[in-house]
């Protein structure tokens, strides 16, 4: 048929009556269908894409030879969850008129589109879809499962066996450049097993990496498919259980994300039928893990395809083949994966400890047989170790970054909670808080392997090591997780063959595992109180150092808002402080060296005793703004910047107040730079300046502020946030420490600094942060006119009213 003969059917096509579909028929059906409380995952998803198989059957009744409606990605293959993409190709002959396919497939789209659906369409001629196929890996792949849904199916047909024949003759190219796109997509979306807001379909280990593999299988290459460890079915319960979860967020939402949030958890566990959040999410993980399992050794397999030999990405630069180094009886390298031979002794206890730290250190996987291998001999989970399973142990923690994947290795087949029962209820384990963005057991990995850069300034790197594998040890049990640990540690460590003192020592890094970091971070480290309690905590040097590493790693492996430059250098004058305490000298002398306020800011402070007006200073830190501003002391000071800051809509970080030895108040906020742009900092000086002499009603402003601005926040921990008040005078001889944990919200800071203002309390120091949903703030305050307290100290029967009053002003 010529161009202008299918030109003028088409044009009778279009001529004819249409059925009568619109949006409105097909977004009621597929409400229906979506509404379905027997329908879940699979089962869902085959009935959204019969749905739409029959809407577009239905508009499209009558297409002429070489047009037709092809249903590629998602659509295709079965996988349509509620707010998937719908992808559809209007495949049209290339000799017609531009107008007329334009015409035609408005036809189809707007139907779909007033339906509300997100609807992908495009319209390609065998020509074009082959040129795009040449070039884009997106264009080759969606086609690669593509079929008909209305229309000549043998167009269709033809259109998809061209693809393929183009997958398969470029095929290790074509996978490479797949690969890639896999590890880009990992890098940017993270682990599904591991994070506590997992993207379903693009983490590592979603969907999507199912998808790869089966586009990566349609090669058709014998040395593709033994790449596999297992036929890619096996993969079925896993996919099952991560598409139900993607359906149930859509439903759940009404929105097309891929992510499942803390807040969406509980109601997609329930509908699921889950015991309640925390089983959903190890269900979860674990599929996620079988996944990534199967597709993180397929791809390192194929990517040495075509290499020879063992030229693959784990040659060295100089251009030797890796070598273990710890050369062990029938262990060796083969095909970038270290292997297990027969005449290996894997019945000796230490074996699987020694090949997985060699394997690690190596930057290698073990071979599936290898694991199966190690597997093979059973052991008794409360066996006593001996000397040389508990250094192979502590060597495969010492092996940097490839402690992880080392483990995990170990893990699929069940070995590392063979050694170490303990390890089964951490893994997989959420945290579902905003503080902590990795699962439990992933979070102690993580810190095993930041504590292995740092065991070079402890003297017992293995108690280091041990240590930052098992602080976290008693999460998920009944009771304090702090407490529980300790408890397993008296189990734990003598059963690796630690003496009753290295017991001890990994015992209180446990129990002390949050100290540091508290009390840099909430504590006055001015005052010598504050040295001499941690002090008298630790006990030694020695542990004074394995517990700063510890901190560290810990703080590191926590998430982006758990480590700061600012914490690393509180850290450093805290340690400094109880280090000398421990040797008997005076904190205050050991912080010399630390420049006080009348040294840091002694050009602010010069500006404010020369004119008694207040100074704004800026620096930029990153994506941070230090605000330092000075001003002649005096009580509410703190208040009125906190609330001029809030009335710009600035976001408050942490805070920290100081008063130079002759009475000018430095005041330093860090603000969060705006996605949108800077505010204008000259406004914001000007409005301090007027709030400070009474210019401006800061009350008032804020409170329309609050009713402009106020609105439920997203919630971002499995936990409402806490509202607590602790008021003493055990933190320091000269002043009242008050300890606040809230909810963030709205000029929070204000209302609280306020509040002891109008007490008649001045803030002599302060340390302010937000972590998440809560604020966790610390003031050290004195009365203005010290009475029975002595020293300024507020006395303690008045600790109690004064702890009601300020949680009654952060309630309102």
């Amino acid at each position: 048929m010529s161009g202008r003969d299918r030109g003028a059917r088409l044009r009778h096509v279009l001529d004819q009556p249409r059925p009568p579909i619109d949006g409105a028929t097909i977004r009621r059906a597929r409400a229906e269908i979506v509404d379905d409380p027997s329908l879940s995952g699979r089962a869902l998803a085959v009935r959204l894409c019969r749905h739409m198989d029959e809407v577009l059957a239905a508009m499209a009744p009558d297409l002429p030879t070489g047009f037709a409606l092809a249903a590629t990605g998602g659509y295709a293959n079965g996988g349509l969850c509620p707010g998937s993409d719908i992808d559809i190709v209007l495949v049209h002959p290339f000799a017609i008129s531009r107008d007329l396919v334009e015409e035609t497939a408005q036809r189809l789209w707007y139907p779909l589109w007033d339906a509300g659906l997100k609807v992908s369409p495009s319209a390609q001629s065998p020509r074009s879809l082959g040129e795009l196929a040449r070039e884009e890996l997106v264009a080759i792949t969606s086609w690669l499962d593509a079929r008909c849904v209305a229309g000549d199916e043998a167009i269709v047909a033809a259109c998809r066996a061209d693809v393929r024949a183009l997958w398969r003759k470029s095929a290790l190219p074509w996978l490479r450049r797949l690969r890639d796109a896999n590890e880009e997509r990992s890098l940017r979306f993270g682990d599904v097993a591991s994070l506590l807001e997992p993207d379903l379909k693009d983490g590592h280990g979603g969907l999507r990496d199912v998808d790869a593999l089966r586009w990566a299988l349609t090669v058709d290459r014998e040395d593709v498919t033994a790449a596999l460890d297992a036929p890619i079915d096996g993969l079925a319960a896993p996919v099952q259980m991560l598409l139900a979860a993607r359906c149930e967020v859509h439903r759940a939402t009404g929105r097309s994300t891929n992510v499942l949030l803390l807040q969406d958890q509980d109601r997609v566990a329930e509908r699921l039928g889950f015991v309640d959040a925390d089983d959903l999410m190890l269900h979860l993980s674990s599929a996620a893990r079988s996944i990534d399992w199967v597709a993180d050794r397929f791809w390192r397999r194929v990517g040495r395809l075509g290499r020879g030999g063992d030229r693959g990405p784990e040659r060295r630069r100089w251009g030797r083949s890796p070598k273990l180094s710890d050369p062990i009886p029938g262990v060796r390298i083969a095909d970038g994966e270290v292997h297990v031979g027969p005449d290996c002794d894997v019945s000796d206890p230490s074996t699987v400890f020694r090949v997985a730290a060699a394997a690690a250190h190596a930057g290698l996987p073990l071979s599936s047989a290898a694991l199966r291998a190690l597997a093979a001999t059973p052991v008794d989970a409360g066996e006593p170790w001996s000397e040389r399973t508990r250094r192979s142990f502590v060597s495969l923690l010492g092996a940097g970054s490839g402690v992880v994947a080392a483990v995990e290795a170990l893990e699929h087949y069940g070995l590392f909670s063979r050694y170490l029962p303990e390890w089964s209820h951490v893994r997989s384990r959420p945290q579902r808080n905003a503080f902590h963005i990795f699962t439990v057991d992933r979070h102690l990995l993580q810190t095993v392997a930041n504590a292995g850069e740092l065991v070079r300034d402890v003297s017992r790197p293995d108690l280091l090591l041990v240590g930052a594998l098992l602080h976290d040890i008693g999460k998920g049990r009944a009771g304090d997780h702090t407490d529980v640990g300790m408890e397993l540690i008296d189990v734990i460590c003598p059963r690796m063959g630690f003496s009753a003192e290295d017991t001890a020592i990994v015992r209180s890094l446990v129990e002390h595992h949050l100290l540091l970091a508290e009390t840099a971070t909430r504590r006055d480290l001015s005052d010598p109180r504050t040295a001499a309690n941690v002090a008298a905590a630790v006990g030694d040097v020695g542990r004074l150092e394995l517990l700063s590493a510890l901190t560290e790693a810990d703080s590191r492996a926590t998430g982006p808002s758990a480590w700061s430059a600012w914490k690393e250098s509180l850290l450093q004058q805290l340690a400094v402080a109880v280090e000398a305490c421990l040797a008997g000298g005076e904190p205050t002398r050991a912080l010399a060296g630390v420049p006080s306020p009348d040294e840091r800011f002694a050009d602010l402070a010069a500006q404010v005793r020369d004119d008694g007006e207040l100074h704004l200073a800026r620096e930029r830190v990153g994506d941070i703004d230090v605000l330092r501003i000075a001003s002649r002391d005096r009580r509410g000071l703190f208040g009125v910047i906190a609330g001029t800051l809030a009335l710009h809509g600035l976001d408050v970080s942490s805070a920290s107040a100081f008063t130079t030895s002759d009475g000018v108040a430095i005041d330093e906020f860090e603000v969060l730079r705006r996605a949108g742009g800077s505010p204008d900092w000259t406004k914001v000086a000007r409005d301090l300046r007027k709030v400070a002499d009474g210019t401006i009603d800061l009350a008032d402003r804020l409170e329309q502020r609050i009713r402009t601005y106020s609105r439920a926040r997203r919630p971002i921990a499995a936990q409402p946030p806490r509202l607590e008040v602790l008021v003493t005078n055990d933190a320091s001889d000269s002043t009242t420490m008050i300890d606040v944990r809230a909810p963030d919200g709205i000029a929070v800071l204000y209302r609280l600094s306020s509040t002891l203002a109008a007490e008649g309390l001045d803030i002599r120091s302060a340390k302010v942060a937000t972590l998440g949903h809560e604020v966790v703030d610390v003031f050290y305050v004195q009365q203005t006119g010290p009475a029975d307290g002595g020293a300024g100290q507020l006395p303690e029967p008045a600790h109690d009213g004064l702890a009601d009053r300020l949680k009654l002003a952060l309630a309102s």
